[in-house]
């Protein structure tokens, strides 16, 4: 709007009631057409204004897109808006993104998901896999004091591909589960309830140090149970090692060490995972990770708009492709 018309709009106020203001101020406050997130993406770039290229902090403002707010960088001369370099950058129909966002919170299937916002199955695919791209970002970067470690199995899944070359394909499973490749989750927990998971092809001491080690503080007391790989690893990198046997009956060992928490969590997500009928395995660590935000916060903490400003995270991301 030109500097003239402003003038004659800010000269009419005086000319509406109180129940007039108290509209326009509730329109103001919450325009119609802009989701929560994008008032809170928009308000968190206000405050630490820079530009996403280049980080430098001299920008001026370059008119509006589709209602909000550009800048431009005095530096590398890029545009930008508060949804550049997130997972919503792109999308459409931002009328429907709470509203779907709210359907992960309560962890839809992805055709419940799309019949609630009226979209199509691939958008709602395409949706969800946006919003859990930045699922890593939540894992504890350090794990310290007493960490609990062990793995549970997933069956190798390829759900969603059309052309399969590893195996046979296979119609609504397989009985022969002993033929089956399994793929371990290595999860790795400690008393402060700092949690990690990886995905791992293949349980072995190099896949295990590469996801593990970087995170163990020093002087951490490692438990977990009495697999050779858990054995060889604290065994080279000379780990405090507490084993439980639970084929013994081995429960907690003097006193404080034990790997109960761990398996509880195990169970918890088994259970949580189970409504989607099987997660392809290229796209588990996002279920992990979209989990992991739900054990984090108890059931009445859940808001939509921490939830959407988890998994938006400024980061750089890819667009996903469904195969």
């Amino acid at each position: 709007m030109k500097q003239q018309d402003f003038n004659t709009l800010i000269s009419q106020f005086d000319a509406l009631s109180a129940k007039q203001r108290h509209s326009l101020l509730e329109l103001l406050q919450h325009p119609t057409g802009i989701p929560d997130i994008v008032e809170h993406l928009e308000q968190r770039l206000h405050d630490h204004l820079e530009c996403p290229q280049c980080q430098n902090t001299k920008i001026h403002r370059w008119g509006m897109h589709k209602g909000i707010q550009r800048y431009r960088c005095c530096s590398c001369r890029k545009t930008f808006t508060a949804l550049s370099n997130t997972p919503l950058s792109g999308l459409r129909m931002r009328e429907r993104w709470m509203e779907y966002a709210e359907g992960m919170l309560h962890s839809e299937v992805l055709r419940k998901a799309a019949a609630r916002c009226d979209i199509h199955l691939t958008t709602s695919f395409r949706w969800r896999h946006r919003f859990l791209k930045l699922a890593d970002e939540l894992n504890a970067e350090a794990l310290e004091g007493i960490v609990e470690a062990d793995q549970t199995l997933f069956r190798e899944s390829f759900k969603g591909q059309r052309k399969i070359t590893v195996r046979t394909p296979r119609k609504r499973g397989n009985d022969k589960k002993k033929e089956a490749h399994w793929i371990s989750v290595l999860v790795a927990r400690d008393r402060h309830k700092h949690k990690a998971d990886f995905v791992l092809h293949n349980f072995t001491i190099d896949q295990v140090e590469e996801a593990l080690l970087p995170r163990l503080s020093a002087n951490i007391v490692l438990c977990t149970d009495g697999h050779v790989t858990f054995e060889a690893f604290t065994n080279e990198h000379k780990l405090t090692h507490k084993v439980l046997n639970a084929s013994k009956g081995e429960r907690v060992k003097e006193g404080a060490y034990h790997i109960q928490s761990v398996n509880s969590y195990h169970r918890r997500l088994k259970g949580w995972i189970a409504r989607f009928h099987g997660v392809a395995t290229k796209y588990l660590h996002r279920y992990l990770g979209w989990f992991r935000w739900f054990d984090q916060h108890s059931h009445s903490e859940y808001q939509l708009i921490d939830f959407m400003a988890d998994f938006t995270t400024a980061e750089a991301f890819q667009h996903l492709n469904r195969t």
